[in-house]
């Protein structure tokens, strides 16, 4: 959506890049919020809902590029940076960990 090879490959880089770390993140921000008694089932949910969108996004590209033919790709990265802003703006406005830590152990 922008001019330029150089813009293109430096928002997928930054994009895709910094959504690399979310795993990492993640997985220690559930494990630091979650009680011991159910740590295990935390990290279990997310892992399922983790491989729940693993498995589901081929098929929504799939279907975009089979609708769209090539600009489908196209459609599919801005679908996915949308996301990837979406769910880091829900976690920038929803996780506390000190609030979420006091009302998971009380």
């Amino acid at each position: 959506m922008v001019d330029g090879a150089g813009a293109k490959t430096a928002l997928l880089v930054v994009g895709f890049g910094l959504g690399g770390a979310f795993p990492t993140v993640a997985v220690t921000t559930v494990a630091e919020l979650a009680p011991p008694a159910r740590r295990g089932g935390a990290l279990g949910t997310m892992n399922a809902t983790v491989t729940t969108a693993g498995l589901i996004a081929p098929a929504v590209v799939g279907s975009l590029v089979d609708s769209h033919g090539a600009a489908g790709y196209q459609t599919a990265v801005v679908l996915s940076g949308a996301l990837l802003l979406l769910g880091a703006l829900a976690a920038f406005t929803l996780i506390d960990p000190a609030r979420d830590a006091a009302r998971l152990n009380a």
